[in-house]
C-alpha cells in the first residue's frame, strides 16, 4: 500500500487546511437569518448531523428545538465538507471532502474528527488516500474500527433508480490501511453487526468481504440486489432485488428478508417501483424497514431525474415481527405525503435519503420541495414521526435536490 499522508487541524488554528467553525460558531439558514446561538450540546444527546447542499458544503449539527450548528466548515463554494457519519460511540464524526477542478472532482479525502462533550470538533485528521479524487461518504463499522465507502462512479446494470461505485474502498481507524475491493460496480454497501464483513449489492449479486480473511464472496442466486440493510441482531439481511426485465424508468422490485448468510430466504413485499431509491433501512429496534416504493408512471425525465406522479415517491413502512401493533410481518404502511404548514399554506416534500431515529419513533428525511412549474425550491432535513403526526423542518437550504453518493450514503447521521 502506498503511505498515506495525514495532517492535524486543530479547532480555530488557522492552519489553511480544514476550515472549522469555532467553538460556538452557529450561522444563519437561508430559511431564517434571524436565528440566534444555539444550546449546548451533550455527546450523545440525539445530535443529527447533516451537510448543506450548495452553493457551499458544509457540515452542521442539530437538535430538535434548537438551531443548527456549524461544525466543518467550506473552503468557498468549490471546495466541501460532506457526509457526515457519527461513530456508534458518538464521540467521533466521519466525513468526506474535496472539490472541483475543470468541472471533475479532485483532493479528495477521508475526515475524521474527534468531538468534545460539548459538541464542538477538537482536532480533524484530514487524510488523503492515494487515487481518491472524488469526495467520500463513508459508513462506520459498529466497532469503531474501520470506514467504508464507495469509489468512482458508473451506471447500475441492474438499475437507474441507484448509482454506482466502481470500487468500495475500507479503511481503517487504527492503522491507516486501505483496503481496496476493486470491479464491484455496488449500489449499496452495509456492515455486518459484529463488524467482521461488509456487505455490498455489486454487479454479481451480494457481495460479502471479510476483515479477518481480506476475501469475498458471493452470497448464492442474489443476482439482482440493488440495496440492503442488516438486522440490528445481525441475524438477517433484508434486501431490495430488482425484477427481471428491461433496465429503464419502470424498474420493479421486490423486498426480501434473509440469513446473513443467503439462506432462508423469504419475500417480504412483492413487485414496487420507483425511481430513486431510500431503502431499504432498519429500524434500530430491529421492528420495522422503511423504503421507497409504489405503481405510479413517470411523467418525465429531465436533467438526470424523474419527476413522477408521486405514487413512486411513497415511503412504506413494513413490520417484520409478529407483535407490531401496526399488524403482522409483512403488513405494510404508507406514510402520509409529507407536508408542512407556512403562512397559511402547505408545502409537499419529495423523501431522498433517510434514517430512524435511535428509538424508533421517527424518520429523518433529507428532501426536496415539490413546486409549483417555475417556481422556487428548496431541499430541506425533516423530521417525520411515524405515528402520523405534523412533519417539522430542521434546515433548509436553496438546492433544488439533494446530490447523490455513490453509492448511497449521503444519508443524515443520528448520535445515540
Amino acid at each position: 500500500m502506498a503511505p498515506v499522508g495525514v495532517w492535524l487541524v486543530l479547532v480555530g488554528a488557522n492552519t489553511g487546511c480544514l476550515p472549522t467553525a469555532s467553538p460556538g460558531e452557529d450561522r444563519p439558514s437561508d430559511s431564517d437569518p434571524t436565528r440566534g446561538p444555539g444550546p449546548t450540546y451533550v455527546a450523545g444527546g440525539g445530535w443529527v448531523a447533516y451537510n448543506t447542499y450548495g452553493p457551499e458544503e458544509e457540515i452542521y449539527f442539530v437538535i430538535a428545538g434548537s438551531a443548527p450548528h456549524l461544525v466543518l466548515e467550506a473552503d468557498g463554494a468549490s471546495h466541501g465538507q460532506v457526509c457526515p457519519a457519527f461513530s456508534l460511540d458518538g464521540a467521533r464524526l466521519a466525513s468526506g471532502e474535496g472539490g472541483y477542478g475543470q468541472q471533475l472532482p479532485q483532493d479528495g479525502a477521508l475526515v475524521i474528527s474527534e468531538l468534545t462533550a460539548d459538541g464542538e470538533v477538537s482536532t480533524s485528521e484530514v487524510i488523503p488516500l492515494d487515487g481518491l479524487r472524488q469526495q467520500p461518504c463513508p459508513i462506520w463499522s459498529p466497532d469503531g474500527r474501520w470506514v467504508a465507502f464507495g469509489v468512482g462512479s458508473g451506471a447500475s446494470s441492474h438499475t437507474w433508480a441507484y448509482p454506482a461505485a466502481l470500487e468500495v474502498w475500507a479503511f481503517s481507524a487504527e492503522t491507516r490501511e486501505v483496503r481496496r475491493l476493486r470491479g464491484l460496480s455496488a449500489t449499496d454497501i452495509e456492515w455486518s453487526a459484529d463488524s467482521s464483513q461488509l456487505y455490498m449489492a455489486a454487479r454479481n449479486g451480494i457481495e460479502v468481504y471479510s476483515i479477518a480473511d481480506d476475501e469475498t464472496r458471493t452470497l448464492d442466486d442474489s443476482w439482482g440486489a440493488v440495496a440492503l440493510s442488516a438486522s440490528p441482531d445481525g441475524g438477517s439481511l433484508a434486501v431490495e432485488r430488482r425484477i427481471d426485465g428491461r433496465v429503464g424508468l419502470t424498474d420493479h422490485f421486490e423486498l426480501l428478508l434473509m440469513d446473513a448468510d443467503g439462506t432462508d430466504r423469504r419475500v417480504l413485499v412483492e413487485d414496487y417501483a420507483h425511481n430513486r431509491g431510500i431503502g431499504p433501512v432498519w429500524s434500530p429496534d430491529g421492528r420495522r424497514i422503511v423504503f421507497q416504493g409504489g405503481g405510479g408512471a413517470p411523467l418525465v425525465f429531465s436533467y438526470g431525474e424523474t419527476f413522477t406522479d408521486g405514487e413512486k415517491d411513497e415511503a412504506i413502512i413494513v413490520t417484520v415481527g409478529d407483535d407490531d401493533p401496526l399488524g403482522p410481518a409483512g403488513t405494510q404502511t404508507v406514510l402520509a405525503p409529507i407536508e408542512t404548514k407556512e403562512g397559511g399554506g402547505t408545502r409537499h416534500w419529495l423523501p431522498a435519503t433517510v434514517s430512524w431515529s435511535p428509538d424508533s419513533a421517527a424518520l429523518r428525511f433529507v428532501g426536496w420541495e415539490l413546486s409549483e412549474a417555475g417556481g422556487p425550491a428548496s431541499s430541506a432535513l425533516l423530521t417525520v414521526p411515524v405515528d402520523g403526526t405534523a412533519a417539522s423542518i430542521l434546515w433548509e437550504g436553496p438546492a433544488a435536490g439533494p446530490a447523490t453518493s455513490i453509492p448511497q450514503n449521503d444519508f443524515q447521521s443520528w448520535s445515540r
